[in-house]
């Protein structure tokens, strides 16, 4: 098992973080924390709605939640996730879905990872038991 720096490391790129950070104006609320939160919040959705969409071969719904969740993903640095919602995606706008169950379970995978390890830089030591708080548990 990797201590949870490595493995934030392999999860999400630092260096999208630090140009987030760039943004921050002293005094307003961490941004990293705020871009972060909103994708702990609302990527759950989307991520069941990629596990859906590959499960009842609905093409529509796969390209429509894997490009959601691909733009989000590399906004805050999951670049691996990213990459395996564009693959989702173009399976979806090419009504070609042979794989897509497989792939779907990979993402779901790589989401928890990256789950953890936004969690861990939001709240540093405050990660035990939230996954069940933020839907992951019903993925």
């Amino acid at each position: 098992m990797k201590e949870g720096g490595e493995v934030f490391c392999d999860v999400i790129d630092r260096s999208v973080l630090a140009s987030l950070r760039e943004l921050q104006d002293e005094g307003d609320p961490d941004i990293v924390a705020e871009v972060g939160g909103l994708f702990i919040k609302h990527s759950p959705e989307k991520v069941n709605a990629i596990m859906q969409s590959a499960e009842h071969g609905d093409a529509k719904g796969l390209h429509m939640a894997a490009h959601s969740l691909k733009s989000s993903s590399a906004y805050v640095g999951a670049m691996r996730l990213s990459a395996l919602a564009k693959e989702l995606e173009l399976m979806g706008r090419s009504n070609s879905l042979q794989g897509a169950g497989e792939l779907a379970q990979r993402l779901k995978a790589e989401f928890l990872l990256v789950m953890t390890a936004l969690e861990a830089e939001i709240e540093p030591g405050a990660t035990e038991g939230k996954n069940n708080e933020q839907g992951i548990g019903r993925l």
